[in-house]
């Protein structure tokens, strides 16, 4: 079995009030983020043990068969979660983006599942595991919150496999629904993934990725921005890619 990519070292950030510590009380993703239910007295002592982190395009911020050592909340950036095959070939199981969790297998299992990899630079806070437990046993609401991202996880996981990886849908098709799961938010911008991970996600060759791609460019479906942040974006017809997708028809209603 080939080795898993190596471990790049995590950039600490230094923050205002506490070197390396997040300040949970003044984020300003707190409303969405996993600990949204804990109040802000309670967060008084919750937030001294959380750590923030900036992770390097590339780096990892855990392999799979590591022992577990925390919660990771992903505050800007994207995460692609890679499972390695017996042979060593990499496949991209999952996309996590900001505002999602990885890792969360860290409160049922012993060792990490997946490799999680930065696509760009990540801003992430790391939750030692043995006080999110705590916190979790304290807390009625956070352990709702964990049932609800937990579910939520497993469903985009069902999505990938029966969208996105297999089934009887062409290569196109398949590609239109991978970068509609992609989209920044309800934005019309699409992260834009390397062509290696593009086959790693569906499961097609490089040279496919790239046709259909070339073709989604050429029709003016996705168009590459160049420059800055710019360029990590397609900026996207997402009426289009849905039409491609199978989604809706060409009245724009709902297949």
């Amino acid at each position: 079995m080939a080795a898993p990519r190596e471990r790049v070292i995590i950039k600490q950030v230094d923050l205002p009030q506490r070197k390396g510590r997040s300040d949970c009380k003044s984020c300003d993703l707190r409303d969405v983020m996993l600990c949204s239910d804990v109040t802000v007295d309670q967060l008084a002592d919750f937030h001294t043990w959380i750590d923030d982190f900036v992770v390097p395009p590339g780096g990892t911020l855990f392999q799979a068969g590591e022992p577990t050592d925390g919660i990771y909340c992903i505050r800007t950036g994207t995460v692609k979660l890679i499972k390695f095959s017996s042979t060593g070939a990499p496949r991209i199981v999952r996309i996590v983006k900001r505002w999602n969790v990885v890792g969360m297998e860290s409160v049922f299992s012993p060792t990490f599942e997946n490799t999680a990899v930065a696509v760009g630079e990540v801003a992430v806070c790391r939750i030692p595991l043995e006080n999110f437990r705590s916190m979790v046993v304290q807390n009625p609401s956070l352990q709702r919150r964990l049932l609800e991202m937990s579910h939520q996880a497993l469903r985009e996981a069902e999505t990938w496999l029966s969208e996105l990886a297999g089934g009887s849908a062409l290569a196109r098709e398949r590609m239109a629904r991978l970068l509609l799961q992609l989209r920044d938010g309800k934005t019309d911008r699409i992260h834009r993934f390397s062509l290696e991970d593009i086959g790693a996600m569906l499961g097609i060759s490089i040279e496919t990725a790239s046709r259909i791609l070339a073709e989604f460019t050429r029709q003016g479906t996705l168009v590459k921005r160049e420059g800055g942040l710019a360029r990590r974006y397609y900026q996207a017809d997402i009426p289009a890619l849905e039409r491609i997708a199978g989604l809706t028809d060409d009245s724009g209603e709902s297949a």
